[in-house]
């Protein structure tokens, strides 16, 4: 019979068994495709996202992700940008151990934000929790909300899988939306096909479902993950910005709409025009002018990140620049711009993209780029202005932009341009060495090396160093554990070809091993070549995006008392990769060493990979060859 505490008594099971079943996440069983290479799995991936209006929309969003193991610990951590459009709303997380057991709950206090950022001024917050636990595997999961207000230009994109070596099992993206709005879609690495279903509510819905998605190894030079995952972009056709509206069709209308944002604020005070007479009055050329304003640009104004105005889309008052002495990639150009427009020379407000080489041709979007220069075409020649650092020699297209796609800014509308990039071969490096050494294996090298375009870029910044930074700079690149540098000094050619020379001083009390009668010496103390690789299976193309030059000559005097017993073999390597040759000589107990590797830029087939491995190997092993002191019979 049923009685009062019997009853009491299910009642109790059932609060226990609902508690239970709140501190437990059921997880299935991973198959071993899914193991392959991952160091975290996403086990679920479901975002909601809601367009309320041309100015408001919500997401929800839930992700439970595995980590496998401590290569993966970062995947766990929960990280999230918001700007003045967007506000966290909801938030709540949980970790649970191997077997699906609650270790704790996060709590939206949990989270950590900050506002900082390089720049002086921004709407962005970012919240973050740093995500840990006793042993692997673990699995977290999160639940979060955002509203957005005030306009939207572009959807949250549905990118589940971000980095290399994670899988998915499986993955949502829903979408809601009122019949009569208009989107583009743009999908990448995945099926575009998403089919329409009404929502009462709302007008209608999309859905789009990835599941047993493979981990993707981060295979040495290979391209970067961005352009292998799958990934869908959504951007209204119409769209309004902080009352602001534009046509997002194409880069045409969206840069009809980039254009109206730079209206009046290119208006200079007249203490700023008296100044550009002033500046430019010498100036025969209209290059010359160009110079003397850039120049002057570099002198009185610094960069600051600064995400306000219009979504962080439009700069700052050209007058407001000159008169705080501070701007942002927009702020500067804008500045720029109008400096150039006051003497009579027009220049070209140019959106770009740092990581991304190449804009998607036949799909607009505010989030493919992510910075501002400026072309100033001029009769015989185009210049690409970089702003917001003075430090670039005038005239130099840098290697963050140097052949990548830009969007001119123009009255007309946007135009896709690609800017102009350096041969391969221009990109060059040389170490000019002689080397004394004494008969215990010490030495003492006066060294010089000259740094050309992209190679003077990577190591420009010692000129700002002080000389203890100078000194482990070039120590970190000698492959002689035990070297001293002193004695440096460099000289900069700030051209539009720029280069730089350093000359410096090695001292080694081992630079050769010595065993019994005889000295082992390095060839080449200066370079190591290409990393060598592992030949196994590829399963993307080869990516070498950097191609360069480097050429050096070392003259090696060798002491009285020693003879030369073996040198290294000459060497001469002609692959479709690149080029290395190798030549030694002796002559008047001086060794005289030339070295030259040509690496070409470009992708390559997987089935390549093999001949690539070699390639990098041979050379590897060219650069650390030895040659062989013996001392004189007494």
């Amino acid at each position: 019979m049923w009685n009062k505490k019997t009853t009491l008594f299910i009642i109790f099971l059932a609060i226990v068994s609902t508690i239970n079943a709140q501190n437990r996440i059921e997880l299935t069983n991973l198959p071993d495709s899914l193991k392959e290479s991952a160091y975290s799995v996403i086990r679920e991936s479901e975002e909601e996202f809601r367009y309320l209006s041309d100015i408001n929309g919500e997401l929800k969003s839930t992700k439970v992700i595995t980590i496998l193991d401590s290569k993966g610990k970062e995947d766990g951590n929960f990280i999230y940008s918001v700007d003045q459009f967007e506000s966290l709303e909801k938030f709540r997380g949980a970790i649970y151990d191997a077997n699906g057991n609650l270790i704790r709950k996060i709590k939206q206090s949990d989270l950590k934000s900050t506002e900082y950022f390089s720049g002086l001024a921004s709407d962005q917050k970012t919240y973050y929790f740093e995500c840990d636990a006793a042993s692997y595997p673990f699995t977290v999961k999160y639940e979060w909300e955002i509203k957005f207000k005030n306009g939207l230009i572009g959807l949250p994109p549905f990118i589940p899988q971000t980095t290399f070596n994670q899988s998915v099992e499986k993955a949502i993206y829903r979408f809601y939306a009122p019949e009569n709005v208009a989107f583009l879609y743009k999908a990448i690495n995945m099926s575009p096909t998403s089919e329409k279903k009404n929502d009462k509510k709302e007008g209608y819905y999309q859905e789009w479902t990835l599941s047993n998605i493979k981990a993707i190894e981060n295979e040495p030079y290979s391209e970067s993950i961005s352009s292998l995952i799958p990934r869908l972009y959504i951007v209204p056709r119409n769209f309004t910005l902080e009352n602001t509206h534009g046509d997002m069709s194409n880069w045409n209308t969206f840069g009809s709409w980039q254009y109206g944002l730079l209206k009046e604020r290119d208006i200079l005070t007249d203490a700023s025009r008296q100044k550009l007479i002033e500046i430019t009055k010498n100036c025969k050329s209209d290059r010359e002018k160009v110079k003397a304003i850039y120049d002057y640009l570099g002198q009185t104004t610094r960069y600051v990140s600064i995400q306000l105005g219009i979504g962080g889309l439009q700069p700052m008052q050209a007058s407001e620049v000159a008169k705080t002495g501070f701007g942002d990639c927009k702020g500067l150009s804008n500045y720029m711009r109008a400096m150039l427009k006051e003497v009579g020379i027009p220049s070209v407000y140019t959106v770009i993209s740092t990581d991304k080489v190449r804009l998607i041709k036949d799909f607009a979007s505010a989030s493919q780029m992510n910075h501002v220069i400026l072309q100033v075409p001029l009769k015989d020649e185009t210049l690409w202005l970089e702003c917001t650092n003075p430090e670039l020699p005038f005239g130099f297209v840098h290697s963050l932009i140097a052949g990548h796609d830009a969007l001119l800014v123009k009255e007309t509308g946007g135009e896709v341009f690609r800017l102009p990039s350096y041969k391969d071969s221009l990109n060059t490096e040389s170490n000019n060495a002689v080397i004394t050494l004494n008969e215990q294996g010490s030495a003492v090298a006066n060294v010089i090396r000259t740094s050309n375009l992209f190679q003077y870029e990577s190591i420009s910044g010692i000129t700002k160093l002080s000389p203890t930074k100078q000194i482990d700079e070039l120590r970190e690149e000698i492959q002689l554990p035990q070297a001293r540098v002193n004695n440096v000094s460099c000289m900069e050619n700030k051209s539009a070809m720029p280069s730089i020379k350093i000359n410096y001083k090695v001292d080694c009390e081992q630079y050769g091993t010595k065993t019994g009668n005889r000295l082992f010496i390095p060839m080449n103390v200066f370079r190591k070549g290409p990393r060598k690789l592992v030949n196994k299976k590829r399963i993307h193309l080869i990516s070498v995006s950097y191609g360069y030059l480097d050429s050096d000559t070392i003259t090696i005097e060798i002491p009285n008392n020693y003879v030369v017993e073996s040198l290294p073999k000459p060497t001469n390597i002609d692959e479709k990769f690149g080029k290395f040759s190798s030549s030694i000589s002796l002559n008047d107990n001086k060794i005289h060493v030339i070295n030259q590797l040509f690496f070409h830029s470009g992708k390559y087939e997987t089935q390549l990979y093999p001949e690539f491995t070699a390639f990098c190997k041979e050379v590897s092993n060219a650069y650390s060859n030895k040659i062989i002191l013996k001392k004189k019979a007494e």
